[in-house]
């Protein structure tokens, strides 16, 4: 009984992990999504583009 109460235990510790890195990745995401569409990218195209 001591194995099995063991193997939840470490089963819970490792799937709580896995939702744990699912959340930050599902955030950082987000971030990098609300990021990119304040980005003006006309003015980038402009700035590198050579003068003449």
């Amino acid at each position: 009984m001591a194995e099995s109460g063991t193997g939840i235990v470490v089963g819970l510790c490792a799937l709580s992990a896995a939702v744990l890195l699912v959340a930050v990745h599902y955030w950082r995401e987000t971030i990098r999504r609300r990021k990119l569409m304040q980005m003006d990218h006309r003015d980038c195209w402009e700035v590198m583009r050579p003068r003449r």
